[in-house]
């Protein structure tokens, strides 16, 4: 079975491994924690994947998406620009992904749960 997340609690779980991390934006320019209308431009952008599936008006995101939001908020924190992270994320595999973000696969795995 595949871990589906609604936006809300994609938000939500990006904003819990920020907090444990310690990686988050801190320059203020930048929203540390994405809300439901950033992931929905991010999205836009190309800086997630379209949902899994959608259900009615309902989205569904996997794993997948909580790497490319995590990645996303890496890069920023490093200073990196949208434009820059594009690029730097353009066809990035999930390996690539989690390299970015720095956490192991049982961390994720204990996230998705």
């Amino acid at each position: 079975m595949v871990t589906r997340f609604r936006i809300y609690e994609l938000a939500k779980l990006t904003a819990l491994v920020l907090d444990e991390t310690q990686f988050g934006q801190n320059s203020g320019r930048v929203r540390e924690v994405p809300d439901v209308r950033t992931i929905r431009y991010y999205t836009t952008l190309g800086l997630l994947d379209r949902p899994l599936e959608m259900q009615g008006r309902t989205a569904f995101y996997g794993p997948r998406h909580l790497l490319q939001l995590l990645a996303v908020k890496r890069l920023q924190a490093e200073g990196h620009s949208l434009t820059e992270i594009q690029h730097k994320l353009a066809g990035a595999n999930d390996r690539t992904l989690q390299r970015i973000v720095d956490l192991s696969e049982r961390q994720l795995k204990e996230l998705e749960d």
